[in-house]
């Protein structure tokens, strides 16, 4: 018996240790080439609710990442349309190992909190927490410190959830161009993830996208 405790020490270790995150992630560049054209794409999207719990490879999550607020031009603008040149909608990706923020300028995913958290983008749908990727897209006030001219705070927001708007119809696209499905949600237990991913009061979450395999 003693020459298989080693071997079920090591077992078990790789087993509760599966869903730790690595730290940040520096991301593939994207392919901008597709076997689907925009309109076919258009003509196939649809939410999904029948998740396969599978992990997206890295191009595949650095492709739902870019089109959701990557960087497309050598001026160092998005794929998304905001107001002002203040992007103020940061983009968190909650998958089986973490919580992380993507950072477009460096293509890269920042750690933020290790562990499965994928629930918390919910308040009770089931099928999320087998979703490979879970977005959430968060509302940053102190972006419009860099801006020339302040808009009244309403507005602020009105434009955030233009972007948003933007950004999900993207993922979209893009997840079909994958074979992946998606889902956008405004059920979002929001004062728990707050407090995990660290996020600040006067910060607001939007809405939610699953994006993974489906059955």
């Amino acid at each position: 018996m003693k020459k298989f405790l080693p071997a079920l020490a090591a077992a078990f270790f790789v087993a509760t240790t599966s869903c730790a995150a690595q730290g940040d992630m520096t991301l593939p560049t994207v392919s901008t080439i597709d076997k689907l054209s925009v309109m076919e794409a258009l003509s196939q999207r649809h939410s999904s609710r029948k998740f396969v719990d599978k992990n997206l490879s890295p191009a595949q999550l650095s492709k739902i990442l870019w089109a959701a607020n990557g960087i497309n031009r050598e001026d160092g603008k998005r794929t998304v349309p905001v107001a002002l040149g203040i992007y103020s909608v940061e983009v968190y990706a909650v998958t089986k190992e973490g919580i992380y923020l993507y950072d477009a300028e460096n293509n890269k995913l920042k750690l933020i909190a290790e562990g499965d958290h994928r629930a918390l983008t919910t308040t009770g749908q089931s099928f999320v927490s087998k979703a490979a990727v879970n977005l959430v897209y968060v509302e940053t006030p102190a972006a419009w410190e860099s801006a020339k001219r302040t808009p009244p705070r309403d507005s602020q927001i009105a434009f955030a959830n233009i972007t948003v708007g933007a950004m999900v119809q993207s993922v979209a696209l893009a997840a079909q161009t994958e074979g992946l499905g998606n889902c956008v949600r405004g059920s979002i237990n929001r004062d728990e993830f707050k407090k995990i991913a660290n996020l600040s009061d006067e910060k607001n979450i939007l809405l939610a996208q699953s994006v993974g395999f489906v059955k």
